[in-house]
């Protein structure tokens, strides 16, 4: 009887035994996110692309859908309508979308510096503001009332140039110097210093560059940011992606030629050697040197803000700090 027992109280415990075995819990299901890039893809994007490649958002537990932008579709919009969960978007319309009653946050840049310039062929030798004068400029509307002709009415602003001392011409080719080569400007305003002035070595032309932000105008260009309600639901949702996707610009930083052949997975119509050069074109506005990648400085959104109320697209300031934070960025 008393080996019976035994027995018994052996089998019992084999069965608890393996029943604490069997309730192993099961992976949880991971995060679905999906991305609204700016614009179409191409290298610009190149941390999230390798996050991706390298099993970065994997390791956070997160799948990651990336959906191409253009000139028909609006992050904020997207965003805002629950079509994507995390947005990539300049960080003037961010100021004026939160003025507008609109809650989106800024969680992280991808450029630190403003990569916008006016450019010139090197032979015509415009290499300061004041040569500009007499010059006919391309810009996004003749009269500059466009929402895209400000960055340049605020470096004439810092720099002196007066608006009527030059002639303005529609920019309709967007394709490196074209607009110039043919004589219908001397210049243009509000060229990408990556992916256009690759367009002009291709070509084989040279050019001089003037950078806004060497004239004061600095501003984010491609912020990634999301609704303020994700920032209180789900914050560790977005410090996990945050952490993966910067780790991925990390990786595509110190190794462009590898992550240059990524963005054709998505787009197989790109062409290797320029989605290579413009990754190395961007590396130094990506990281600048200053504070941790996708770290945004309080002192560039105070410009930003002054330049909007300047040229009266903004009425009244705002609390910048609903605008922006570092606060889901991985501690260096």
């Amino acid at each position: 009887m008393k080996y019976l027992r035994q027995i018994s109280l052996l089998v019992v415990v084999a069965a608890l035994f393996l029943s604490a075995c069997g309730s192993t819990a099961a992976p949880a299901e991971p995060d679905k996110v999906t991305v609204q890039l700016s614009w179409f893809h191409g290298v610009e994007y190149a941390g999230f692309y390798t996050a991706i490649e390298k099993g970065y958002y994997a390791e956070e537990n997160i799948e990651v859908t990336l959906n191409a932008g253009g000139p028909e579709i609006n992050p904020l919009a997207e965003v805002e309508s629950g079509n994507a969960l995390f947005g990539i978007g300049q960080g003037d319309s961010l100021i004026t979308a939160r003025a507008n009653g609109q809650n989106f946050v800024a969680v992280a840049t991808i450029f630190k510096d403003n990569p916008l310039a006016i450019t010139s062929l090197q032979d015509d030798n415009i290499l300061k503001p004041e040569d500009l004068a007499g010059k006919t400029v391309g810009v996004y509307s003749e009269d500059l009332s466009s929402y895209s002709d400000l960055l340049f009415l605020a470096f004439m602003s810092r720099t002196g140039l007066e608006q009527d001392t030059m002639q303005y011409a529609l920019i309709q080719d967007f394709t490196g110097a074209n607009e110039i080569k043919a004589g219908n400007m001397d210049a243009m305003t509000g060229m990408f210093a990556t992916d256009q002035q690759v367009m002009t070595q291709n070509a084989g032309d040279s050019i001089n560059i003037m950078y806004y932000k060497d004239y004061g105008v600095d501003v984010y260009i491609n912020t990634i940011f999301v609704n303020e309600e994700l920032t209180q639901s789900n914050p560790d949702l977005i410090s996990r992606f945050l952490r993966a996707t910067m780790k991925g610009y990390q990786y595509a930083l110190e190794n462009p030629t590898e992550v240059a052949a990524i963005p054709l997975q998505y787009d197989e119509t790109l062409d290797l050697d320029y989605q290579e050069k413009v990754m190395k074109a961007q590396i130094p506005f990506i990281d600048n040197g200053v504070g941790s990648l996708g770290s945004m400085d309080g002192e560039v959104w105070g410009i930003t803000q002054e330049i909007l109320l300047e040229f009266g697209f903004l009425s009244d300031p705002i609390d910048l700090s609903t605008v922006y934070t570092n606060q889901f960025l991985p501690t260096p």
